[in-house]
Formats: C-alpha cells, structure tokens, sequence
C-alpha cells in the first residue's frame, strides 16, 4: 500500500501501514460500519425513549394507565429488551430494568419499576 486509504497522502514507515495517521484509520472505518451501526442506534434510541417514559411514570407514582395515554407519550411497544411470564401466562415486557404488563382483554397497562 503506497497511499492512505482515507486522505490518499503517501505513506511512510511499515510497508503493510494503510493510514498515516489514527485520525484517518478512525474516519476510514466510521464512514465503512456507518450504515450498519445506523439501525442499532435507531433500536437503541427507541429502547432509550421507551424506558425514559416508563421511569418518569414511575417516578410520578403512575402505575395504571390506558396504552393509547402511554403510545400518546411517545412509547412504541414493538420494542423492548426482554420478558418474563407470569404463573397465569402473563408476559411481562421490560425496556431495561423497567417493565410494564398489557393486561388482557382491555387497553390498560402496568408499569413498575426496578426493585
């Protein structure tokens, strides 16, 4: 490799160097993994905002509320970080240490909080 990979200035040094610098081999490889890193960003950023609402519920004493109030607030129930079931069959989703419980057959939601 006679050139930089990223600005394209001549190398000088080892004959396997790629980059003159770290400033170019960090860009280089930001710009390659900037598509792939997008959509995990975008989850986690989801993830973030979504576990935001529950804890600001949480803290504001908020246990019971319809999903339309808790989707109004920006929550999307398509993501969350893992479950657990309950006895009865009820599956408790959680965004992080927070989880609410969609109760069956109506549109309320329970939200609690890390112990």
């Amino acid at each position: 490799m006679e050139y930089c990979l990223d600005c394209g200035l001549r190398l000088k040094g080892r004959e396997d160097k790629k980059f003159c610098s770290v400033h170019c081999r960090t860009h280089y490889h930001n710009v390659c993994n900037k598509n792939s890193n997008s959509v995990l960003r975008e989850i986690n950023s989801i993830l973030k905002r979504n576990t935001n609402i529950l804890k600001k519920l949480s803290e504001s004493r908020v246990t019971k509320l319809t999903r339309n109030r808790l989707s109004a607030s920006g929550f999307n129930f398509d993501f969350f970080t893992h479950q657990e079931y309950g006895l009865n069959g009820e599956v408790y989703n959680y965004c992080y240490e927070y989880g609410y419980l969609l109760v069956k057959g109506t549109n309320e939601v329970r939200i609690f909080s890390p112990l």
